[in-house]
C-alpha cells in the first residue's frame, strides 16, 4: 500500500508544448508496469480528460476547488473526500489500474476565485488519494502565475517541464521556472519540490528538423544546463491517433508507437528511478 505516492507535474507556461501528451504517455508507461496509476487534469480544456477516455463525469476537480459562498460559515467540504468520490476509472481502452480525476470547463471559473485558501485545497485532495494510488501524474494549465498552477505547484513533489523548440517552447520553460522559485524559495510553500528536468518535445522528425529548431535546442541547454534531459520526444501522427480513439501509447502498433513508449519510459526512469527496478 503506497501511503506516501509520487506526484509528478507536467507544467509549462505556454499553451502547444505537449503536457498533455507527456502526461497521458507517462500514465500508460507507468501503468504497464502494474503500477496504480492516477491522471489529474487540471486544465479547463479537459484534454487528458478527454484523451483517457472520461465523458460527462459526474464530480471533477471543479468540485474539489469550489467552495459555495452561499454558505459562508459553514465548514467547507473536505477536498479528500471529494477526491475519493470524483476518482473514476479511465476509458474501456486504457488499463484498470488507470483512474483520472477528471476536468470539465467551468473549471476555468475557480482562475478567478477569491475563495480563501483555494490554492491548498488540491494537495489535501490528493493526500485523500495516497492509499488508492502508487503515482500521480499533474496535468497542469499554461496559465503564468494563476491560481491553478499554484495549487499544482503546492500538491506535487516533482515538476516535468516540457519545451518545444521554438520561441514559445523557451519562455514557456523560462516562465515556468520563475513561478517554480517563488514556491522553493526558503520559507516557500513547497520548498522541497525538485524539478526533474525539462524534455524537448513534439519536435519535428528528422526530415523536417531545420537550423532554427537545432538553435532553439541549443538555446534550452546554454540557459538550462543539465536540466535538459538527454531524451527527446519526436512528432509522430501516431500521438493524435490515440487522443483521437482515446487510448493509451502503449496499445497501439506500429514503430512510431514504439519508439514514443520507450522515451516516455526514459523519463519516466529518471523522473522516478526507483521505478526501474520493476521494468
Amino acid at each position: 500500500m503506497a501511503e506516501d505516492p509520487d506526484i509528478v507535474a507536467e507544467v509549462s507556461e505556454k499553451g502547444g508544448v505537449g503536457k498533455t501528451s507527456l502526461t497521458a504517455g507517462l500514465i500508460a508507461v507507468a501503468a504497464e508496469l502494474g503500477l496504480r496509476v492516477g491522471g489529474v487534469d487540471l486544465d479547463p480544456r479537459s484534454t487528458l480528460t478527454d484523451e483517457l477516455g472520461i465523458t460527462d463525469p459526474e464530480l471533477s476537480v471543479n468540485d474539489i476547488f469550489y467552495v459555495d459562498p452561499d454558505k459562508r460559515g459553514e465548514r467547507p467540504p473536505d477536498p479528500a473526500v471529494i477526491a475519493r468520490e470524483a476518482f473514476v476509472p479511465a476509458g474501456k481502452d486504457w488499463p484498470s489500474n488507470v483512474r483520472v480525476l477528471p476536468c470539465v470547463r467551468k473549471f476555468g471559473n475557480r482562475e478567478t476565485d477569491q475563495t480563501t485558501g483555494m490554492e491548498f485545497r488540491l494537495k489535501r485532495a490528493l493526500w485523500g488519494l495516497r492509499e488508492e494510488v502508487d503515482v500521480l501524474f499533474l496535468d497542469v494549465p499554461p496559465r503564468a502565475g494563476g491560481k491553478i498552477v499554484g495549487s499544482a505547484l503546492i500538491a506535487t513533489k516533482k515538476v516535468l517541464i516540457p519545451a518545444t523548440l521554438t520561441d514559445d517552447g523557451h519562455d514557456g520553460a523560462t516562465e515556468a521556472m520563475t513561478s517554480i522559485q517563488h514556491y522553493t524559495v526558503p520559507g516557500g510553500l513547497n520548498e522541497g519540490l525538485e524539478v526533474s528536468g525539462i524534455v524537448r518535445s513534439i519536435v519535428p522528425r528528422e526530415s523536417e528538423y531545420r537550423q532554427i529548431h537545432q538553435d532553439w535546442s541549443d538555446r534550452l541547454v546554454e540557459d538550462f544546463g543539465d536540466l535538459v534531459l538527454p531524451t527527446i520526444i519526436r512528432n509522430y501522427a501516431i500521438r493524435e491517433v490515440c487522443r483521437t480513439g482515446s487510448m493509451p501509447i502503449t496499445a497501439a502498433p506500429g514503430r512510431e508507437a514504439k519508439i514514443l513508449q520507450e522515451v516516455y519510459r526514459e523519463v519516466l526512469f529518471h523522473t522516478l528511478p526507483h521505478l526501474k527496478e520493476m521494468s
